[in-house]
């Protein structure tokens, strides 16, 4: 009997093998659909913008008001590009770069630039006591993330997540500053942004695309496996960085309208849906659960998180960080460390 059962887990085996080599077979052969691209594009503005960036962008950190003032003033015409492409229909050349992956990560570079260009010029707003205009900075970097993301790669979306981290951080520290009619027109980009940003799902039908136009390269049903198998933690964990950029995008959206509701009622609401039609068009989900953010009221003060990558609710108790810089458990606040 030992005997018997040992073979039919190796026929079961044998089985899942021959049917993922023909997943994968028919994967790696499947027709894909040509998608035109939008025209005009404002990827290729980014590019253009990009590509004319000039001065240490990657030290700007450690210039004064009058260092800073002068590198967005020799950086208008890269702003005024990148702002335009945001005002375009945006698409990664998806067919081109899968053919040209040298173009390809030559050009991600210069995107990390100009994000980092929108935020020195949010921090010489906010210098300069313009809150509103910092805040519109940053939120057009959070907003080219997400373009430079349309139509990309994994690789993109990567790329795309650390200028939406560029943006959405200093947004964070810069919230509490802004008045009720400062934040109503923010609140209403966030939700916009939200409603626009990119889905998982689009980037994994890119990805696959990419993987399929390499497997044609070769005959070899084994590469075929082994390339299928070694791609999926970097899928996973790249997908858990798109849900930690979208929880945090909600949640601050959900603050500065807790927050609008605070001033004008001297308190927060008891539910979330008491701030719909004012304040939010809809109660913003948790990405981790699919479910509304978890939200208690206290009094003039409120909880509000989301339960973060472990998909576990800690009543609200903050994600921290040990001295050796790992994440311990919790949940994922608004402002909770990154």
């Amino acid at each position: 009997m030992p005997g018997r059962n040992f073979k039919r887990v190796l026929a079961l085996v044998a089985v899942a093998l021959v049917a993922m080599l023909a997943l994968v077979i028919w994967s790696a052969n499947r027709p894909t659909p040509h998608i035109p691209l939008p025209n005009p594009n404002g990827f290729y503005d980014f590019v253009i913008a990009g590509s004319a960036v000039t001065g240490d962008i990657a030290n700007f950190e450690k210039l004064d008001q009058d260092g800073l003032h002068a590198l967005i003033l020799t950086n208008a015409e890269p702003l005024r590009q990148l702002r335009l492409g945001l005002t375009h229909s945006c698409s990664v050349p998806t067919e081109s770069w899968a053919t040209n992956s040298t173009a390809m990560m030559n050009e991600l570079p210069n995107q990390k630039k100009l994000a980092r260009l929108l935020l020195a010029e949010g921090r010489l707003a906010e210098l300069e006591n313009r809150p509103a205009d910092a805040a519109r900075s940053y939120l057009d970097a959070m907003r080219l993330g997400n373009e430079i993301s349309r139509g990309g790669f994994i690789i993109n979306r990567l790329v795309g997540l650390a200028d939406g981290w560029i943006g959405i951080t200093p947004l964070l520290t810069l919230a509490p500053k802004l008045k009720c009619d400062q934040a109503t027109p923010l609140i209403a980009e966030l939700e916009k942004l939200d409603a626009d940003t990119v889905t998982w799902n689009e980037v994994l039908q890119n990805e696959n695309f990419l993987v399929r136009h390499e497997l044609r390269k070769t005959s070899n049903p084994i590469m075929w496996i082994t390339a299928w198998w070694q791609s999926r933690p970097a899928k996973k964990k790249g997908e858990e960085k798109h849900k930690l950029l979208t929880a945090r995008l909600r949640l601050l959206t959900t603050e500065l309208a807790l927050r609008c509701y605070q001033s004008q009622q001297g308190h927060g609401p008891e539910r979330l849906d008491q701030l719909i039609p004012k304040h939010l068009k809809r109660v913003p989900l948790d990405p981790f659960s699919d479910k509304p953010l978890v939200y208690r009221s206290q009094g003039t003060n409120w909880l509000l998180y989301s339960i973060g990558a472990d998909k576990a609710d800690d009543g609200g108790k903050s994600i921290g960080r040990s001295i050796s810089g790992t994440e311990s458990k919790g949940d994922l606040l608004y402002d909770s460390p990154r």
